[in-house]
């Protein structure tokens, strides 16, 4: 069903559509609109008005490009009595100054005499405001007015505001439009009974998670992390499953693929979150040979470290659980979807007697026992992956912003194993 604020054929007026929308069905939050984003008061608060591509006093309301032509802001905002907020918003262009000397002028022909001007955007403009001949004028980023909206818990068209950015963003990630920032932030995962696991949804709360994680100095200097690292490129598909992405770890040369190398991996899948550090098939063999060098006993002794980490991290975290994953898959070609040939996942706390929860985990030391015989004798495609699972059935931690903390938590358990990968 086609939402109440879809109108516009730009992005950016179809975002500012729906704030307008919304400030003009609940009249209590726009005037905290006004005095808490706006930062200003206008002379009288009974009779305020809200236009859209369209001059105050005039019947006419102009086509997008006719109104971009003739100066008139993308909203307006007055009180009938000489004040005025104009709103100017952008996605991916950047704001103009004389678009905004513009929107000032127009107003001051109108005879308003206290105009104020808000320009929403992901960046900030390519010089300062307020300037002396924009005197009341500021910049408020999309993801300011998007954990405004988020605050407004009692205003049903806040609710629905901010829901409508939401799908809108996950729209524009999914068409390739918005490559570069985002409107929304990282509010935590939602999906469970309530709510359904969303493809769209799950690739746009990806995209803000990995942005997020991207900036954790410590998981640079403590991992090696490389913060300006390719991710995993393109992610494409409409129905998935699961949809994932990588924080790649320095030492990488320049071309080389990302599989050559361990690397921190975040996947949302249909039923769980998954954080883990993946040793993939294709690694460099010098790597391998670090584990299998250790010799069984060295290699339980290290797990056995990873899982006291992981257990530590996950406190608090009630329902996940440390993971492996000993993946073996094949591709009849290039673009092919994979085929699994085998696949094992366990709770690493099986692997050592005394592990926190063992009145639930029992011992099953053998699951441990085959993930290091496959990698000593490793004739395929496998892959090793450690870290951890958020189930959404069980684990209500990832609904929270702060499950972002958990996953780098997980990364940093996973320190041990990497070390030894990766030694020189």
């Amino acid at each position: 069903m086609r939402s109440v604020f879809d109108q516009y054929k730009q992005p950016e007026n179809q975002l500012t559509h729906a704030l307008a929308c919304a400030l003009c069905e609940d009249r209590v939050l726009l005037k905290r609109f006004i005095k808490e984003i706006a930062g200003s008061v206008p002379a009288s608060i009974k009779h305020l008005q809200i236009l859209e591509q369209q001059v105050p006093d005039e019947d006419a309301s102009y086509s997008e490009e006719e109104a971009e032509r003739r100066g008139i802001p993308d909203a307006w905002i007055h009180d009938g009595d000489g004040w005025a907020l104009l709103i100017e918003s952008k996605v991916q262009a950047a704001f103009k100054k004389n678009q905004l000397q513009r929107h000032y002028g127009v107003a001051k022909r109108c005879g308003f005499i206290n105009i104020h001007i808000l320009a929403i955007g992901i960046k900030k403009p390519p010089f300062d405001l307020p300037q002396s001949d924009l005197p009341r004028s500021k910049f408020k980023a999309w993801t300011d007015i998007y954990k405004w909206l988020k605050k407004q818990a009692r205003s049903e068209w806040a609710r629905r505001a901010a829901q409508y950015m939401e799908i809108w963003e996950g729209k524009m990630v999914d068409n390739a439009y918005l490559t570069d920032g985002s409107v929304t932030v990282f509010s935590g995962i939602p999906f469970g009974d309530e709510e359904p696991y969303n493809y769209t949804e799950a690739k746009r709360l990806l995209n803000l998670a990995m942005a997020d994680l991207r900036k954790r100095k410590y998981l640079e200097q403590d991992l090696g992390m490389n913060p300006s690292g390719s991710g995993r490129g393109a992610i494409t598909g409409k129905a998935g499953k699961s949809v994932w992405d990588l924080l790649p770890i320095k030492g990488l040369k320049d071309g080389e693929a990302f599989t050559k190398y361990p690397h921190l991996t975040l996947s949302l899948e249909h039923d769980r979150v998954v954080s883990i550090l993946i040793i993939p098939s294709d690694i460099k063999p010098v790597f391998r040979r670090n584990i299998v060098m250790l010799g069984f006993t060295g290699f339980s002794d290290l797990m056995r470290k990873v899982n006291q980490n992981l257990n530590a991290a996950l406190k608090g975290a009630t329902g996940a659980a440390p993971w492996v994953i000993v993946l073996q898959r094949r591709y009849p070609s290039q673009r092919s979807a994979a085929i699994t040939d085998a696949m094992l996942q366990y709770d690493l706390r099986t692997a050592f007697p005394g592990s926190a929860n063992t009145q639930v985990v029992k011992t099953q030391s053998q699951w441990l026992t085959a993930t290091y015989n496959a990698l000593e004798h490793k004739k395929s495609n496998l892959q090793v992956a450690v870290g951890a699972i958020f189930p959404y059935k069980n684990c209500k931690a990832q609904k929270s912003p702060d499950i972002l903390n958990y996953i780098a938590d997980t990364w940093l358990a996973c320190k041990p194993l990497l070390k030894v990968m990766i030694k020189d």
